[in-house]
């Protein structure tokens, strides 16, 4: 992502829910379904961790911080609430259903924050980092090793230009 998107993202997701939505996206590379599934017993504060789509995954202070504000925000705004979802809104308050698929598209995308563009270049800038490793980008995302491959081909092209093109 360019700066601009970045600073556009940041300008946008401005509520407890869309900055811990983005920063799951942007940190762990949760797609949007994942994110309306995580439930509270997927976290664990006391041990730093969280668990995703089935996997588990330390919990760093960006994304920390991001749930502990919107949990603070939840208490505060439906205290009674029995829902057992990370993410509630004012009708799945009253129900044990997860927010809906419209509720993170009328919040993020309807307002331009794209989480399939904010998963995509944090799973891109893993394969960057660890030099287009299909394996541990099929791991640490559960990615399908097709999509992996995928991946790590474009990290290694990027990687392979900047070589052979280092004053670009």
């Amino acid at each position: 992502m360019t700066d601009d998107e970045i600073t556009a993202v940041q300008q946008t997701a401005v509520t407890p829910a869309q900055r811990l939505v983005v920063a799951l996206a942007a940190v762990h590379a949760a797609r949007a379904k994942t994110t309306r599934e995580i439930r509270l017993d997927h976290i664990d504060l006391a041990a730093h961790r969280i668990t995703i789509a089935g996997h588990r995954h330390a919990l760093g202070d960006f994304v920390r911080e991001a749930l502990l504000d919107w949990l603070a925000h939840r208490r505060a705004t439906w205290p009674r609430t029995t829902n057992p979802h990370l993410l509630v809104s004012a009708h799945t308050a009253l129900d044990q259903n997860p927010v809906s698929h419209f509720y993170l598209k009328k919040h993020l995308l309807l307002r331009g924050v794209h989480l399939e563009h904010i998963r995509g270049d944090r799973i891109l800038t893993e394969a960057l980092a660890t030099g287009g490793d299909p394996l541990h980008l099929a791991t640490m995302f559960d990615l399908h090793p097709t999509t992996a491959t995928a991946y790590a081909d474009t990290a290694l092209n990027i990687l392979q230009r900047a070589i052979d093109n280092p004053d670009r």
